[in-house]
């Protein structure tokens, strides 16, 4: 019943998200030629972004992972953890410079202070989400899942960064998605699918489902949390 009435919830959020991603691309405000960078930077973005997708479509077939996990686990990344994040990290922005007398340290390190506490937990509830509603146990199930999550997410901020970025003009906008395409080798995905399985292998290895001396793997916890400060 809970499992149902979750899934409904997820549900209900979709339009709600959907609006909130797609706002800024349906108003009035932009240009032709704002437009016009918007097309070309997707089109940057797909250069990973469609391999990507088959890439977790084909180890899925592979590693026998139920395809509708994944769906979840990429919607859920996608559209509602970008969603709250994007909201969030508005919040704890004006929550935080309200209460600093001195703001330079803030402003310095604000991503790498915000993206631990604000987005790592959001793209983690992703993951708990679309393994709660499709139950999956095996290890490389689970890693999948988590590299899914992360995966839309990664998307999401994306897409994000190239609206953030078109009042500073084309040059700007097109070097910065050239960048974070780049960089997708070694980005959300991966901080999601470690800092997921260290969490499943404490876990485990708490409830004696795998020897103890897995729990060395707890530092894989940390790792997310250090490349994002790094």
């Amino acid at each position: 019943m809970f499992r149902k009435l979750t899934l409904y919830i997820f549900l209900f959020c979709q339009p709600s998200a959907l609006t909130y991603d797609t706002q800024s691309y349906t108003s009035v405000a932009l240009s032709g030629s704002a437009y016009g960078i918007i097309g070309l930077s997707t089109l940057i973005a797909l250069c990973y972004i469609i391999p990507a997708i088959f890439l977790i479509q084909f180890l899925g077939r592979k590693c026998q992972v139920k395809p509708l996990v994944l769906v979840f686990a990429l919607i859920g990344g996608f559209f509602i953890t970008g969603w709250l994040a994007g909201y969030a990290n508005t919040f704890f922005h004006e929550w935080v410079t309200a209460r600093l007398s001195s703001k330079n340290f803030f402003y310095r390190f604000e991503d790498a202070i915000m993206t631990p506490l604000v987005e790592e937990p959001l793209k983690l509830a992703a993951f708990i989400f679309a393994v709660y509603v499709v139950p999956t146990k095996s290890y490389k199930g689970l890693l999948l899942v988590a590299i899914t999550a992360g995966q839309g997410f990664q998307i999401s901020e994306d897409f994000s960064y190239i609206l953030s970025d078109l009042p500073d003009g084309f040059s700007y906008t097109i070097s910065g998605i050239l960048g974070r395409t780049i960089g997708a080798v070694s980005s959300h995905w991966l901080y999601t699918s470690f800092l997921a399985m260290g969490l499943v292998l404490i876990w485990r290895s708490r409830q004696k489902l795998i020897s103890s001396k897995y729990s060395l793997i707890d530092i894989l916890c940390l790792w997310c949390f250090c490349s994002t400060l790094a």
